[in-house]
């Protein structure tokens, strides 16, 4: 079994991986053997989980690990509920939607719609988002267990990532704080510059949240009138998934 948890682990540097990662990288990253990720690698690459560059030698993720986790998604809950009600959203704002849960210390981007006015910022499905600078991330913090929020902020800090970014303890609880009270989170330019980001709560039948509803746009679309335009909207379409998964109220909209 550690055999097995040692290959998993491996497996799972591909997840949030930016580029190809290479036998040395993966040695470093995981303190082991080179021969010994090299062996690993290849048993990963005969199953297709992932291919091998001819040229570059490098590894990244494979068809069968695609299909893998499109099964997690098509089987998803979520996916049912979410996706029309996220289709409809888009029509009405022309900003891409994405819907994104928290996975123990990070958040990721379980499904998106790309609206006419679509940025790349390099929130595109699959991806881990750092909590303290996404609009998901503090939207799941705000109705999260509070402990959460410090153990991250002991464990993970608060890393600058661009001039936005908030970086001071204190600032970063005030700003939970405030999206507990409002039930929305606004962002600009806090993970990518250029990318500005609005998300919501999704409650589930215990009033828990299980996961935040946002738009992405342009920095410079999302104006105040803009995201006074956005925030109903969402709580409409919030309210909308959150009955279908159970909950029996939504606190924040009209």
């Amino acid at each position: 079994m550690k055999s097995l948890a040692t290959a998993l682990r491996l497996l799972a540097e591909f997840a949030g991986a930016d580029a190809p990662l290479s036998v040395v990288e993966l040695a470093d990253r995981l303190g082991m053997n080179r021969s010994q990720v090299s062996k690993l690698l290849k048993t990963f690459r005969e199953g297709d989980l992932l291919v091998q560059d001819a040229e570059t030698k490098r590894y990244s993720v494979g068809i069968s690990a695609f299909a893998l986790g499109n099964s997690f998604v098509n089987g998803y809950p979520l996916s049912r509920d979410a996706l029309p009600a996220m289709r409809k959203l888009v029509d009405e704002t022309d900003h891409s939607a994405v819907l994104s849960v928290l996975h123990g210390s990070n958040v990721i981007h379980l499904f998106a719609v790309e609206g006419r006015l679509f940025v790349d910022g390099r929130w595109r499905v699959g991806r881990w988002m750092p909590f303290h600078s996404s609009s998901a991330g503090r939207v799941l913090l705000a109705f999260g267990p509070s402990e959460t929020i410090e153990y991250l902020l002991r464990t993970r800090g608060l890393p600058r990532l661009t001039p936005n970014t908030i970086t001071d303890s204190r600032q970063f609880r005030a700003a939970v704080q405030k999206v507990r009270k409002t039930g929305t989170a606004i962002t600009h330019s806090e993970t990518h510059v250029g990318t500005a980001a609005i998300s919501v709560p999704l409650f589930g039948p215990d009033g828990e949240a299980v996961a935040a509803l946002g738009l992405i746009a342009p920095e410079h679309l999302m104006t105040r009138q803009e995201e006074e335009r956005l925030t109903p909207l969402l709580h409409r379409t919030a309210r909308e998934i959150s009955v279908r998964l159970g909950a029996h109220a939504y606190p924040f909209g009209s």
